[in-house]
């Protein structure tokens, strides 16, 4: 049976066309109130829009009904103009094949060879922190976070072939290419223009530069011919099984690039919402303390896995703030779901930023509780009602890679140092292509090890004054 959903008038989109541009959450936010969990409405240039927080469609359109839907090309052309073509960008049987290819690479199996580079990236980044913070108590953790997953991911990457500086240079020439996408993305009508000013000719160039980089790093490891267990020998390994063939070099670059830009700042935002989260509920914290400093011994990939509260902060964090707000598809040919028609053409837009704080499925929405995530109450949640990393064929390959990571970093984190008492806070969004935090997310560290030492020192103090 049709079901009729509401439109949003055409005047009303182009008057909060702007306000749309600098925060789309507010925007969507007030249309689902009044509008209902899904509308029609038009996106700058006048094309439909089928917004939803509903989990079935999302279902429908990521997992049930995924065939007859495809990333549009407000993701793949745009996005893949600069970092390639491939696994982020790619659509239909190219697509398939390089998921193929790849997904063994991201076997748990596989992934357990890394947990090494992981832990021992985190940990030397985390003793540069800690002279820092003697230094100076105020850090921007939204910028550390950056810096960790930075590490992380070039280490997992390329292993020992690439230096710090070069991690960094790299990592700021991808910020700046993400922002003048959204800009492309979300005001079109301009693109003309910045044509003309030299700002996408800025943005391809810095793109140039990551790719010569990164192209090298590639040249650098056939020459050498040695096996250092990361992704680029996964890479560089990887035979098509139809062929045996090899990817090509052109192939390797852009899978290379890809794995880079999707590996960095999803988790690096993350981390810095789950650190903001932990400060802000001293209950959380001290359960989760508690949990990670009877932690010994080294990391494994079955002890990361495995069910934990630490776990349940992470997916509550994921929740909360989902690093991948919102997702698009665009309709290969008429579709109906839930009683709602979809014409061929038509965009759907899956707001996961929504989904995830809908009141009739989360109660409390805008509450941070791990404790949504218990085992326990787990086989009672909805369907698609959380979906961090997308869902379907196309979930998030390194989906894995992600939660290891996290685990790790916030494990040792807390281990290390002390967060500072709540400040009431709750920062405002910047919904880019991740969701980050609208300003800077400092806090006054304090190292672990001189809170133990203090509190030695006062039962010390205390014993002695008491005999």
């Amino acid at each position: 049976m049709t079901r009729k959903i509401k439109t949003v008038p055409r005047i009303e989109s182009l008057k909060r066309a702007f306000n749309f541009v600098e925060n789309p959450i507010p925007v969507v936010d007030h249309a689902l109130k009044t509008y209902g969990d899904t509308y029609y409405t038009r996106i700058i240039g006048g094309r439909k829009i089928v917004m939803s927080i509903e989990p079935g469609f999302a279902q429908h359109v990521l997992q049930k009904g995924n065939k007859k839907y495809e990333k549009s090309e407000l993701q793949t052309d745009a996005l893949g103009k600069y970092v390639g073509y491939g696994l982020l960008t790619a659509n239909g049987e190219y697509w398939l094949r390089q998921r193929r290819l790849i997904q063994p690479g991201f076997h748990k199996a596989k992934l357990a060879a890394l947990v090494g580079i992981m832990t021992e990236e985190i940990s030397k980044f985390y003793d540069d922190l800690e002279e820092r913070v003697i230094q100076d108590p105020n850090i921007d953790v939204s910028h550390a976070m950056m810096e960790l997953t930075l590490r992380v991911v070039a280490k997992s990457l390329f292993s020992t072939g690439i230096n710090e500086e070069d991690i960094i240079k790299l990592g700021s020439w991808i910020s700046d290419i993400q922002k003048h996408i959204v800009k492309e993305v979300r005001m079109p009508i301009f693109n003309f223009w910045r044509r003309l000013n030299g700002q996408t000719r800025k943005a391809l160039g810095l793109a140039d530069h990551a790719k010569k980089m990164i192209q090298d790093l590639i040249d650098e490891r056939k020459r050498s011919e040695e096996k250092y267990g990361d992704l680029l020998d996964m890479l560089l390994d990887s035979k098509y099984e139809d062929t045996g063939e090899s990817m090509s070099d052109e192939q390797i670059l852009d899978e290379a690039i890809i794995l880079f830009v999707a590996g960095y700042e999803t988790t690096a935002i993350a981390l810095a919402w789950c650190l903001h989260a932990l400060r802000e509920d001293p209950g959380v914290r001290a359960k989760l303390e508690s949990e990670v400093m009877d932690q010994t011994g080294e990391y494994a990939m079955e002890s990361l896995m495995r069910p934990s509260y630490l776990g349940q902060v992470i997916d509550e964090t994921l929740r909360k703030y989902p690093s991948a707000w919102i997702l698009d598809r665009i309709a290969l040919e008429d579709d109906e779901i839930d009683g709602v028609k979809i014409n061929k053409g038509d965009l759907v837009g899956l707001y996961v930023f929504g989904v995830h704080r809908n009141p009739k499925i989360w109660p409390e929405p805008d509450v941070f509780n791990p404790d949504r995530f218990h085992p326990s109450n787990k086989k009672s949640q909805i369907s698609y009602s959380f979906f961090p990393f997308g869902g379907g064929p196309r979930m998030c390959i390194g989906y894995h890679f992600a939660y290891m990571e996290m685990r790790i970093a916030i494990a040792e984190f807390m281990k290390r140092f002390v967060l500072p008492q709540p400040t009431g806070h709750e920062p405002d969004y910047l919904p880019l292509i991740t969701l980050k935090p609208r300003e800077n997310i400092v806090m006054k560290l304090k190292r672990r090890q001189e809170e133990e030492q203090m509190d030695e020192e006062v039962h010390a103090g205390v014993t002695v004054h008491e005999s």
